[in-house]
């Protein structure tokens, strides 16, 4: 029992830096949502949808959204062809 709560406890603060990693509009986008557990309905899900849009506009990482994406996929194509091998 007390390395579960030991383990709850490092989530837990693992969850809170990756929070403090984010945006400040990342940020307010997840307070948002959180700050409204009741079941959402589909318009509300759609209108959050086209909120999260932009959402990494603030990240100086990710320069070019195709060029970033076409990099991700290419380390699935290595892994891939390292687990065929």
């Amino acid at each position: 029992m007390q390395r579960a709560r030991r383990t709850q406890k490092d989530i837990f603060t693992e969850v809170i830096e990756k929070i403090q990693l984010l945006t400040p509009s990342q940020q307010r986008f997840l307070q948002e949502i959180l700050s409204h557990p009741e079941k959402v309905s589909i318009a509300s899900k759609k209108k959050l949808l086209k909120k999260s849009f932009g959402i990494w506009a603030d990240r100086k990482d990710v320069k070019e959204s195709t060029e970033y994406v076409n990099d991700i996929r290419k380390g699935w194509q290595a892994r891939l062809d390292r687990i065929k091998a």
